[in-house]
């Protein structure tokens, strides 16, 4: 499998400077990270919340996990972990586990956390588990501009 067609597609009409690299296969984010010899902190996880308003999207640095207190508090919401099931049917054209980063092509309110702009750069899962989607920090910036962002792991 190669790049989601939908992510391709929105970071094109966006006009978002990227780069695809490619790494042997591996399941996990870290894994991946090893695999193409980036440092995790540089690495963008997405993780798949809901609760009754429906889906919202966190991104963090792979080597940290969501702070879910934290993410409720900035949010004003309940939101816990979708289940594997509810991370496949939203993202359809991915293979299991590679989830893009970038929640707004799917049409998903998407929050990351702001120690990814402390990095130099950011690389994002591209929908397969071969590849990375590099962006430089000004275009990740752009990327999220109109995303809400704050300190939302550990």
């Amino acid at each position: 499998m190669a790049m989601s067609a939908r992510v391709r597609e929105y970071l094109d009409a966006q006009h978002i400077p990227y780069q695809l690299v490619h790494h042997q296969y591996r399941e996990t984010a870290q894994g991946c990270a090893d695999a193409a010899h980036i440092p995790p902190g540089r690495l963008g996880k997405a993780v798949l919340l809901k609760d009754e308003q429906g889906f919202l999207m966190a991104v963090v640095p792979s080597n940290k996990s969501v702070d879910i207190n934290t993410l409720n508090m900035h949010t004003n919401r309940f939101l816990m972990t979708a289940s594997q099931s509810e991370v496949r049917s939203q993202f359809d054209d991915c293979v299991n586990g590679a989830v893009p980063g970038i929640g707004q092509a799917y049409d998903l309110r998407v929050i990351w956390d702001d120690s990814i702009v402390q990095q130099p750069d950011c690389y994002l899962e591209a929908g397969d588990h071969e590849q990375f989607i590099y962006l430089a920090r000004k275009d990740f910036q752009t990327l999220m501009q109109d995303r809400d962002h704050g300190r939302i792991c550990h």
